[in-house]
């Protein structure tokens, strides 16, 4: 082999290495960062003496907005006015129908509103490869207690991680989805997201329902106590995305 081929040879495969090196950098930062786009899809509201956590959907070209269905329990089924926080203000949000999942178990809320979109959301659905492994590192945005990122005078969700722990998947038309994620009052109804290595991007694939709560001890002169005092366990509760599809498809055909 002569000399100029060898050095040809070596410089492809050195530029194969440097662009594979970067492509693997670039998958791995994208993971630690979640897009602005579900940031600014993130919106916490208020029905009643109720707070808690909503975000946007896009489906066939039409705005949603999904929460938990016990965050606006006592709203009417259609032309229901949702209070948002946005920025300084608080805007009253006019939605068209109210939508719900085939269960009733399941405790998602979807309202379907005028607005259209003019090209899909880049943070879509589960992708093609069904959701996370169960270990792999997941978020989920909420606003605790109301609290949020104030900047610019706009205000942005908290952003907590979680490992995909379980699923329960007796009832197809009800799954519920843990993860091992420490979240707090006011995160209902914010949404679950993933990095779908297949497709190399964010995915929705739940929305919080709240947190698994477990009963405390004390000690009473070295013993320990069972009492009625109720905690977080660590366990965050929410229900698979796919249900707030249903629940649109469903309202689609005209179905209650």
């Amino acid at each position: 082999m002569n000399l100029s081929l060898r050095n040809a040879i070596m410089s492809s495969i050195t530029a194969f290495m440097v662009a594979l090196w970067l492509s693997l950098i670039s998958t791995v930062m994208a993971q630690d960062a979640v897009p602005e786009e579900i940031l600014q899809r993130t919106v916490l509201i208020k029905v009643g003496n109720s707070v808690g956590t909503a975000f946007s959907i896009d489906y066939e070209g039409k705005l949603y907005l999904v929460t938990a269905k016990h965050v606006v329990s006592g709203l009417p089924e259609s032309n229901a006015t949702i209070q948002v926080r946005r920025g300084d203000r608080r805007d009253d949000v006019h939605t068209v129908k109210t939508l719900f999942p085939p269960s009733s178990n399941v405790d998602i809320v979807v309202f379907e509103t005028n607005e259209r979109v003019k090209q899909p959301f880049e943070v879509a659905i589960i992708g093609d490869t069904g959701g996370p492994a169960f270990g792999q590192q997941v978020w989920f945005l909420g606003y605790p207690w109301g609290i949020h990122t104030r900047a610019s005078n706009r205000e942005l969700p908290f952003i907590k991680r979680g490992t995909m722990s379980a699923i329960d998947a007796t009832d197809t038309n009800a799954m519920v989805l843990y993860i091992d994620g420490f979240n707090n009052p006011g995160f209902s109804g914010g949404p679950i997201l993933y990095w779908d290595f297949g497709k190399h991007g964010y995915r929705l694939m739940g929305v919080v329902q709240g947190y698994r709560n477990d009963t405390a001890k004390v000690l009473v002169n070295g013993q320990q106590v069972d009492t009625n005092l109720l905690v977080n366990s660590g366990i965050l509760v929410g229900y698979s995305i796919e249900h707030a599809i249903q629940a649109i498809q469903r309202g689609q055909k005209g179905q209650p």
